[in-house]
């Protein structure tokens, strides 16, 4: 149903702001250094694939879901 696809976006938009605050985090604790340059490219690429992650387990449990954001998005 409409509603359940909806309050399935927010929880999807709801988790990439909660991802996005936890990568600002991890970012401040950051040291200032050479050693901090691989730190953050490796928390960047973690984080990516968390992301991706999150991703594919809202799609493997709602296959009508992906269907229809991939109808909203065309």
């Amino acid at each position: 149903s409409k509603i359940y696809l909806d309050e399935k976006v927010r929880q999807a938009h709801y988790q990439d702001l909660l991802n996005e605050a936890e990568k600002q985090r991890l970012l401040a604790q950051l040291p200032r250094d050479r050693r901090s340059r691989s730190r953050y490219a490796a928390g960047k690429i973690g984080l990516l694939l968390l992301k991706l992650g999150t991703r594919l387990k809202q799609f493997e449990q709602s296959p009508t879901a992906h269907e229809n954001q991939v109808i909203r998005l065309q």
